[in-house]
C-alpha cells in the first residue's frame, strides 16, 4: 500500500506537526503534500522527505500568517496534485488539506485535529466576505473524504451531518518522556506559570498575586512577548521553553502549573500530569482533559485563582499514577497503534470491495 501524507503547513514546531511526525514514523517513505513549508523550520522525520507545497511557502512563515490567506485556499487546493501512484492519503486537518485535488480511484482518510480558523485572525473585509464560501468548501471537502477521524468527541458535533464514516481518535503525546519521580524526592515548594497564554500585563499580575499570597513561582515554556519585563524579575523565575529532558524534572519539583494558553493543545499541562502533579487550566480546556488532579477556572480572576489553588493545596495527598493516568490516553505509541489498525481494516474493507466491483481507473492515469 503506497500512502502520501497531506496536511495544511509545515511552518514551525507545534502539537499539530507532531502528528505528522507520528504518522511519518508508521510510513517511512510517505511523501508530503501541504500549502506551506518553512525549510529547515522542523528537523527530524518530516525534512528527511520529500515535501511537495505552493507558492504559500515563499510568503507565509507562520500559523497566523498562513490563515491570513485562507480565501486562497480552496482554489490553491485544486492545484496541488496528489499522484495518482498513491493507494491511499492519509491528511492531517486542520481545515483545509482534505481538499487537494486526487486520482478518483485514491482514498483519503482525514484526521481533523481542529477547526480554528475563525480563532486564528482578525478577519479583513475580504476575508469576510469570502468566509461563508470557505467554511461551506471545509464541510464540502470533508464529506468527500471516505473516513474522518476526530481529535476530539466536540468536533465531531460541530460536523453534525457529514456522510461520511467518522470516528475518535485522540492525538499523540509523547508521555514516555515524563517518567513518575519518587513522591519524596522534591518538596513541591513552587508553581508553574505557563508563559504562552499572558501578555506582560497579565504576568505582572500574576506575579503580584504570588507574591501577595506568599508563593513561589516560575514561567516556563515560550516566553518572547514577556521579554520586556524579564529585567524586573530575579533570573531564575523565567525557565524559558526547554526540551522534555529539562522540563519533567522541573514540572515534578512544583506544586502545581498554571496555565491560561486557551489557543493550542495543553502539552505542558499533559506533561505535568504525566509526572504526577495536579495543574489548574482555564475552563475551555476541557475538551482535552477533565478528572482528579485539574483544576479549572473560568477566566482571568484573582479570587477564581486563589479558589482553585487552595482546592490544590488541600488536595496534595493525591497519587501520582492517578493523576498522570489522564494523559495514558493519548500516549503516542496507542495512537500509532489505533491509527494503524483503523487504516488497515479501512483499507482491507475498501479492496474487498472494490475486488467484487473493479472499476476503470484509465481516466485517471
Amino acid at each position: 500500500m503506497k500512502v502520501a501524507i497531506t496536511c495544511d503547513f509545515l511552518l514551525e514546531r507545534s502539537h499539530y506537526v507532531e502528528i505528522i511526525e507520528n504518522l511519518c514514523e508508521v510510513f517511512p517513505d510517505a511523501v508530503i503534500y501541504c500549502f506551506a513549508h518553512k525549510k529547515g523550520a522542523i528537523l527530524g522525520h518530516i525534512e528527511q522527505r520529500s515535501i511537495k507545497s505552493t507558492f504559500l511557502s515563499n510568503v507565509v512563515s507562520t500559523e497566523e500568517e498562513f490563515y491570513t490567506h485562507s480565501n486562497k485556499l480552496p482554489s490553491l487546493a485544486k492545484n496541488l496534485f496528489v499522484s495518482c501512484d498513491y493507494d491511499l492519503i492519509i491528511n492531517v486537518s486542520k481545515g483545509f488539506s482534505q481538499g487537494f485535488a486526487k486520482c478518483e480511484t485514491t482514498k483519503l482518510i482525514t484526521y481533523l485535529y481542529d477547526l480554528d480558523l475563525d480563532q486564528k485572525i482578525k478577519k479583513t473585509f475580504l476575508q469576510k466576505v469570502f468566509s461563508p464560501f470557505v467554511h461551506s468548501w471545509i464541510k464540502k471537502t470533508l464529506d468527500q473524504a471516505d473516513m474522518v477521524l476526530s481529535s476530539r468527541e466536540d468536533l465531531l458535533k460541530t460536523l453534525e451531518g457529514l456522510k461520511t464514516q467518522t470516528e475518535v481518535v485522540p492525538p499523540p503525546f509523547r508521555v514516555s518522556d515524563y517518567a513518575l519521580f519518587p513522591k519524596t524526592m522534591f518538596k513541591h515548594h513552587f508553581f508553574l506559570i505557563e508563559a504562552k497564554g499572558v501578555n506582560e500585563e497579565r504576568a505582572k499580575l500574576l506575579a503580584e498575586w504570588m507574591k501577595e499570597w506568599g508563593f513561589s513561582f516560575q514561567f516556563i515554556g515560550p516566553d518572547a512577548q514577556l521579554t520586556n519585563i524579564k529585567k524586573d524579575y530575579a533570573e531564575n523565575v523565567f525557565f524559558g521553553d526547554k526540551c522534555s529532558g529539562e522540563h519533567a524534572p522541573v514540572m515534578a519539583a512544583s506544586k502545581a502549573l498554571i496555565s491560561f494558553n486557551e489557543n493550542d493543545f495543553p502539552a505542558l499541562a499533559m506533561g505535568t500530569l504525566a509526572v504526577g502533579r495536579p495543574v489548574i487550566l482555564i475552563s475551555s480546556l476541557k475538551k482535552w482533559l477533565s478528572g482528579v488532579g485539574i483544576g479549572f477556572v473560568d477566566s482571568f480572576d484573582k479570587n477564581e485563582l486563589k479558589k482553585a489553588i487552595d482546592n490544590i493545596i488541600t488536595d496534595e495527598v493525591l497519587e501520582p499514577q492517578k493523576v498522570r493516568a489522564h494523559v495514558m490516553e493519548y500516549h503516542d505509541i496507542k495512537f500509532k497503534a489505533q491509527m494503524k489498525r483503523t487504516l488497515d481494516k479501512f483499507y482491507h474493507e475498501v479492496h474487498k470491495a472494490d475486488a467484487a466491483h473493479p472499476s476503470d481507473c484509465s481516466q485517471c492515469k
